[in-house]
């Protein structure tokens, strides 16, 4: 079963966390910010994101089930 993330951009500030962290499903754009690499994730990388969302420090990523 998939999943979602959403990113609020007016919250990121393009620490990167979760860029390095997780680059199967985060990257930048050309400013920095936290963009996603799809838009239906695999369960199977549901920890390691869930992980990123917890540990973002602007509460920019949300999982939406």
């Amino acid at each position: 079963m998939a999943f979602k993330v959403t990113i609020d951009s007016q919250r990121c500030q393009g620490h990167g966390k979760c860029i390095i962290e997780c680059p199967e499903v985060f990257d930048s754009d050309e400013q920095g910010y936290a963009v996603l690499t799809m838009t239906e994730i695999p369960d199977d990388l549901r920890p390691k994101v869930r992980q990123r969302v917890a540990d973002c420090p602007e509460a920019a990523l949300e999982i939406n089930d």
